[in-house]
Order: C-alpha cells, then structure tokens, then sequence
C-alpha cells in the first residue's frame, strides 16, 4: 500500500501532462466512442488468453469506496478503451477498470489498434511508444487525459530493467503481480485520475 501512494501522483502527473490537445490533432474521440464495443461484446469474441480474460472479468472483489468515489465524479464521463486481447497488460487491467466502472454507471467502449491507432499515438508511453492498453477518459467528448499501459508500480520496474537485474525478473514475471494485486492498484490509478480530470 505505502509504494501504491508513493508512486501513484508521479504516474498521474506524466500521464495528465503527456496528453497532446485532440483538436491540435484532428482526432474525434466521441466517434471512436461510438465504433467501439461493450467489454460484454469484447470478451465474447476473445481468443488470446481467454481463461485469463474470463477468470479477470468474474471477478467481483471491486473496492466499494471507489465506486462510490467514481460515481461521484461520472457526470458527462465516458470510457475509451483501445485493447488487444493478446496484451498482457489488458487482459490484467482492461476488466477491472470495466468493473468499476459498470457498478459506478460509466460507459466503456473498446476498440482494437487498428481503429484506435490515433489514440496510441497521442497517449504514447513514458519511452514513446504506441501502446496498449490506453484508457482515455472522455468528458462531455473531450479526451481529459489516459490511463497508459500498466500500473506506476510495474512501469517502475520496467524503466529499472537496465540498471536492476532483480527489476528486470520481477518485470519477467509480471503475470504473478497482476494475480497478486488483484486489479487494486489499476482500479486506485484510474479513479483518481478520473477525479483528477473532474477538476480540469
């Protein structure tokens, strides 16, 4: 829990001050909103890794006080996903973010890279490259900032591989994390950026 609210701000910093203005850019967001499909209709066309999607979406331990905390923040909220069912990182993340979020009221859609690729160029990772998953949050149609990749505590280690030989096999073992962590520290992250983008 200490490193969650340690690492937590940096991580919603980088991500708020990374985001390039959608007018600037040509992008309609709210169209690709409404190409997108429910996280129902995702995962039932999922192939890659579908036990870890299945097993990931049935879970039902999602944190009441950040549903009430995302709810108090929905108006004129909605979700952009762009996900790929293969990612390691959005089969891990992608599912509780769509769990919060349906017990809080908030519309997600999910599009693939191929649809989404504007989205991955705007709200590239911290090293600069397209990435999934990328988590935007819409308000009144407005892309207000995204959530990038994968939780501040695993982007740590990644970014720490070079120097760390214990970050790099921690990184290699990502999955066992993901299990541990249960969707905690993605759900934490993405509600207080959608808090975050409320203030704006």
């Amino acid at each position: 829990m200490t490193v969650m609210r340690r690492t937590f701000p940096v991580f919603l910093v980088f991500v708020l001050c990374a985001r390039v203005p959608v007018a600037a850019q040509g992008v309609a967001p709210g169209r690709l909103f409404d190409r997108g499909i429910t996280f129902v209709q995702f995962l039932d066309h999922v192939r890659a890794q579908r036990d870890v999607w299945l097993k990931n979406a049935s879970s039902t331990d999602v944190p009441s006080d950040a549903v009430s905390r995302l709810k108090a923040v929905r108006e004129g909220l909605r979700v952009l996903i762009v996900a790929e069912d293969w990612c390691i990182d959005s089969v891990h993340t992608v599912p509780y973010v769509a769990s919060v979020a349906s017990a809080a009221g908030v519309n997600v859609r999910i599009v693939d890279r191929t649809i989404g690729k504007s989205i991955m160029a705007l709200h590239r990772s911290r090293d600069g490259r397209p990435v999934t998953p990328v988590i935007v949050l819409l308000r009144n149609g407005r892309d207000m900032g995204a959530w990038v990749e994968r939780p501040a505590p695993l982007q740590q280690m990644f970014f720490s591989m070079a120097a760390s030989p214990e970050a790099a096999r921690r990184f290699a073992e990502r999955a066992e994390w993901y299990d541990h962590d249960r969707g905690r520290t993605t759900i934490a992250e993405f509600v207080a950026l959608a808090e975050q983008t409320a203030r704006k």
